[in-house]
């Protein structure tokens, strides 16, 4: 039975990291639970410490800081071959994820999309109409044949990095160059739904103020703009 490398990144998440791991510790298909931490300030890393569980591997980084590069990280310590990501607030759909790649693991790459039927986006309208606005940007200008290009929540083969390299942008938008690639590369990759709850903008490292929201917000249209630029030699 082929088995699951969990890949966490966390900071400060001593709301939900005790939660997240007793969801997953006693899973058969979870052969390891990788946590990248970027130097947490709160309890978060005595919380993964009390679980005293040879599936959990902690490395805490306190030079390099980054989501991008935490997972990168995590993918190169990881020894199986399935790769899981997912937020460590979104305890409550664990078992989805899971049941979801027992179903479909011979794929390369499965997206949990919120814009596929089923589909949902929970959070505040500000977060929810920016982020449909810009997949629709990405289907637009990139290919329509996906339709959540921003989840980052997803799992995949890692017999892909062999064609497809996580671009090390410090911040999420590095899953968009990744779901270019799928499509460029032709591989067989598939979007299933996901509900995206209300409680997960709670806890965003990504945008907890205006500015860093469009600070971020710059960073993902500057990845549209250079896998546009890609299309325009690649015939998709």
């Amino acid at each position: 039975m082929k088995k699951l490398s969990i890949v966490l990144c966390s900071y400060n998440e001593e709301n939900s990291i005790k939660l997240t791991l007793k969801n997953l510790i006693d899973k058969e298909c979870v052969a390891e639970i990788i946590i990248v931490d970027d130097n947490s300030q709160d309890n978060t890393v005595a919380i993964i410490n009390s679980f005293n569980n040879a599936k959990i591997k902690l490395y805490i980084r306190k030079n390099t800081k980054g989501l991008a590069s935490a997972f990168i990280f995590g993918v190169i310590m990881s020894k199986e071959t399935h790769i899981l990501r997912f937020d460590v607030d979104m305890h409550s759909s664990i078992d989805y994820f899971l049941q979801t790649y027992l179903e479909n693991k011979q794929s390369d790459c499965v997206i949990f999309s919120r814009y596929v039927k089923n589909g949902i986006d929970q959070r505040n309208n500000l977060r929810k109409i920016s982020s449909f606005f810009l997949n629709k940007v990405c289907q637009i200008f990139l290919s329509n044949k996906i339709k959540d290009y921003t989840s980052c929540i997803f799992f995949f083969n890692k017999n892909i990095l062999q064609d497809i390299q996580i671009k090390n942008t410090f911040y999420a938008n590095f899953i968009i160059y990744l779901v270019f690639d799928l499509i460029k590369k032709k591989k067989n990759y598939l979007e299933v739904p996901f509900v995206q709850e209300f409680s997960t903008q709670n806890n965003s490292k990504s945008a907890p103020n205006l500015v860093i929201f469009c600070t971020n917000g710059f960073f993902y249209l500057t990845a549209v703009v250079s896998c546009f630029l890609k299309r325009l030699f690649v015939r998709l």
